[in-house]
């Protein structure tokens, strides 16, 4: 079996102990079944304090090794630390294979210490594509984000040349055809057999409809529609709760906006969750998923939540239009469109049955989304 160098995710630790969030973890539960050993090089950030109980310690993989790399909470922080990058390529060339995950920062710099080798380059979202369309920044702003990234942009465009290429969702994909890559789009899911929730879809609650949001609180996520949308839901149905679950810089301006709006009793903020039962339980208990992001890959939180029954409303993002179909599956609603977000989620409070047909279909379909084909598709090609 093959040795894998993985240049995807930052690794936490405390004392001598090395954890990952859940949905790395049991990325790295799968693919470690395809090789001999599995080498993270990643940038390591240190805890002090007791590491979060949503954390997984990666120690009960034997074959699982960790490079260290400094850490650094975003791209451009990362850039100082380019000599360390580089440094750790040319001590690690001589595994057979690397993976890296775009847009990890140097993942590139695999070409050139991994020729005749096998490489693999997983696209898993567009941060060109997320500032462009971000309402909240400035065109200057926005011009200058673009502007500075292009050129680790464009060196991975380099490097996909002569690797094999993956990403997540088709429209991705599409992009890269304009750089004159060949791409293969895959979906991106963390769900095994215990995530599925099959559940009889009755009424919604004369009271109101339960909302749920699961993600980051970044401004590119469009949570301030789904917030501005609930405020006129629950204007109609005065005893309708939205759950926010998730954390992010956004998280203090959405609160503020949330109480701007006087929807502080009604609006819960849990914060992040990654340990799965809990995540499932909270999925389970809601009526309606509302997503309104501007930018993602697939996106996976979409999955989870169609697995455990919920109906969706969501922005077309991503791969979405190429797996669902509006009104069939899922319903769509405009990108910054609150009003639009709201007359969907209404139109499902008083439409038991298009609900029901909603959640039956979805449930069908992403049954055929699990991890295990996930990881294969891409570690195990042909």
């Amino acid at each position: 079996m093959a040795k894998l160098l993985v240049h995807a995710w930052v690794v936490h630790r405390e004392g001598g102990k090395y954890y990952l969030p859940y949905t790395h973890w049991v990325y790295l539960k799968e693919i470690v079944k395809y090789y001999e050993e599995v080498c993270l090089m990643s940038p390591v950030q240190q805890h002090t304090d007791k590491s979060p109980k949503s954390l997984m310690d990666i120690g009960c993989f034997d074959n699982v090794k960790v490079y260290a790399l400094p850490y650094s909470p975003n791209y451009v922080r990362a850039v100082p630390h380019f000599p360390a990058y580089l440094k750790a390529y040319r001590k690690l060339k001589h595994y057979d294979e690397v993976y890296a995950r775009y847009p990890v920062p140097f993942g590139w710099l695999g070409k050139f210490f991994f020729k005749g080798k096998k490489r693999i380059v997983h696209f898993v979202g567009d941060p060109v594509d997320a500032a462009r369309t971000n309402p909240n920044f400035s065109r200057l702003k926005k011009f200058t984000m673009i502007t500075l990234f292009m050129p680790e942009h464009s060196a991975y465009m380099w490097a996909c040349k002569g690797a094999s290429v993956f990403t997540n969702g088709h429209h991705l994909r599409d992009k890269l055809t304009g750089w004159g890559i060949q791409a293969k789009a895959v979906i991106s899911s963390t769900l095994n057999d215990a995530d599925f929730y099959p559940k009889e879809i009755n009424g919604i609650s004369e009271e109101g409809p339960k909302l749920l949001y699961v993600g980051y609180l970044r401004k590119a996520k469009g949570v301030e529609t789904v917030i501005r949308s609930f405020q006129i839901v629950q204007r109609k149905y005065p005893g309708s709760r939205l759950t926010v679950v998730g954390s992010g810089e956004f998280e203090r301006e959405l609160k503020d906006l949330a109480a701007v709006l006087h929807l502080d009793g009604h609006i819960h903020f849990a914060g992040h969750v990654d340990n799965r039962e809990e995540l499932n339980n909270y999925l389970r208990s809601h009526d309606i998923f509302c997503f309104a992001s501007l930018s993602e890959g697939s996106p996976r939180v979409i999955l989870e939540a169609m697995a455990n029954s919920l109906t969706v409303v969501s922005t077309p993002v991503g791969s979405l239009p190429n797996v669902f179909e509006d009104k069939q599956d899922i319903l769509f609603a405009d990108f910054n469109d609150h009003e639009a977000f709201y007359h969907r989620v209404d139109t499902l409070v008083k439409d038991n049955t298009l609900r029901r047909q909603l959640s039956d279909n979805a449930y069908r379909k992403v049954r055929g989304f699990t991890i295990e084909g996930f990881i294969k598709s891409i570690f195990n090609e042909g």
